[in-house]
């Protein structure tokens, strides 16, 4: 084990981390190396300067003493780096997007927060001021690579949070993507748009069936209804 001789004495530079690292994704985070990644991310852009900041792949791949920590050879901890950033964004902590620049590709990521949301907005929309780096187009974003729940609930309910992320990967391995579309369709339908109401449709057609006649019509037990939906009503699924 190697070990730390100590925080020097004197004036220290601090890198800023939002509270919700702690109280949000630091319990649901159980990669080593995507944890190492998101306390890099923050200490990077921490570094920047402006308000469009950003960490290009690229950039990160050729950071021996950040690689250093992620395998135990070259190619190992390029891969490595890779992933923890795939992860990191997939989890909702970052958002990636893909830009050319100079004719080839890059892979750039934002923090997930409204300045990082607002200025990949404006990429999207070939806005490409503030930025360090010159491109010449946006090429795709991370929704065409997020898991389609992610998608679905950002397009009719709103931002995905770390925490929340975690219960959407799960229902998405409990149910079919199909139950899925349908219960985010039938949640709009009825402007019940919360998680807690679609995931209710969900479990109460795990239990007692969907597109069944023992389901039509069959209301959800009262133990089954959190966060104020109460008046759920009945499933009935046309």
């Amino acid at each position: 084990m190697r070990g730390f001789p100590g925080f020097r004495k004197g004036p220290t530079h601090l890198t800023p981390i939002p509270t919700e690292f702690f109280s949000e994704i630091l319990p649901i985070v159980d990669d080593l190396a995507e944890l190492k990644t998101i306390l890099y991310v923050f200490w990077r852009l921490s570094q920047g300067e402006g308000d469009v900041r950003y960490v290009r792949l690229d950039d990160a791949l050729a950071d021996l003493l950040y690689l250093s920590g992620l395998g135990a050879g070259p190619e190992a901890q390029e891969e490595v780096a890779r992933e923890a950033f795939a992860r990191a964004a997939q989890r909702g902590v970052l958002i990636e997007i893909e830009v050319k620049r100079g004719g080839r590709k890059e892979t750039w990521y934002f923090l997930n927060s409204p300045k990082g949301r607002a200025a990949v907005q404006r990429l999207r929309k070939g806005d490409f001021t503030g930025l360090i780096h010159d491109i010449d187009d946006v090429v795709v974003g991370l929704e065409k690579e997020r898991p389609n729940i992610f998608t679905l609930y950002e397009q009719n309910i709103g931002m995905v949070t770390p925490m929340l992320a975690e219960k959407l990967l799960q229902a998405e391995r409990d149910y079919p993507e199909t139950w899925i579309r349908d219960a985010f369709s039938l949640a709009v339908e009825r402007n019940k748009r919360s998680w807690s109401y679609i995931h209710s449709i969900l479990r109460n057609w795990a239990q007692y069936g969907k597109d069944t006649p023992a389901q039509t019509g069959k209301p959800l037990a009262a133990s089954d209804v959190g966060d104020g939906d109460d008046d759920l009503g009945l499933l009935i699924y046309e």
